[in-house]
């Protein structure tokens, strides 16, 4: 879980961007609610507590540095609480990042532009996370995309097999039929005595 601790992550453009960016790295998504049983690992990312001037400034020209931005990484630890919700601890156990936001020089308005644009999707579409109807292509309850690929009936006859010295045919008989595996297997000779 991808935890922000500030509401400079909702309002200053720099700060904006900068969870966009740590999202797209640790792959997360928005989401209501989760199931606590499945939560294994917190980053928790704050800043530090903002001035008076930067808090009111809403452009990104912005004049000194800005906050420092703190990375922690926390496993989550489930106890009894005498209610039906447990107990959640975290325990520290790293990264531990500790980030400056120094430089910066925003892209050109128009590349950003055709950059952020996204695709118009159908509402049924987003729920599964396709674009396109495409056909044997399946969104699973984890969100990764499954396909299923379909091939014709194989021929085995013309399958090479290893060559093993009891399917040798004996001298005299025409070796095509026996090696390659391709017909079916003379019988064999008796000897009379």
């Amino acid at each position: 879980m991808l935890h922000f601790a500030s509401e400079l992550f909702d309002t200053h453009p720099r700060f904006i961007q900068l969870k966009s960016l740590l999202m797209d790295l640790f792959n997360g998504e928005l989401i209501e609610s989760i199931h606590l049983s499945g939560l294994e690992h917190v980053i928790s990312i704050t800043v530090a507590p903002p001035s008076e001037k930067l808090a009111s400034v809403s452009d990104a020209q912005t004049e000194g540095p800005l906050p420092t931005v703190h990375i922690r990484g926390y496993s989550t630890k489930l106890l009894a609480s005498g209610q039906r919700v447990p107990r959640v601890e975290l325990v520290s156990m790293g990264p531990s990042l500790d980030l400056s936001l120094r430089r910066h020089q925003p892209a050109d308005p128009e590349l950003w532009k055709v950059a952020m644009r996204r695709p118009k999707l159908k509402k049924q579409d987003v729920e599964k996370g396709l674009g396109k109807k495409r056909k044997n292509l399946e969104v699973d309850e984890m969100g990764d995309l499954r396909g299923r690929v379909h091939i014709g009936k194989q021929d085995l006859t013309k399958l090479q097999t290893r060559k093993m010295k009891g399917l040798r045919s004996a001298p005299g008989e025409d070796e095509s039929e026996v090696e390659g595996g391709d017909g079916p297997r003379p019988a064999q000779r008796q000897k009379t005595s």
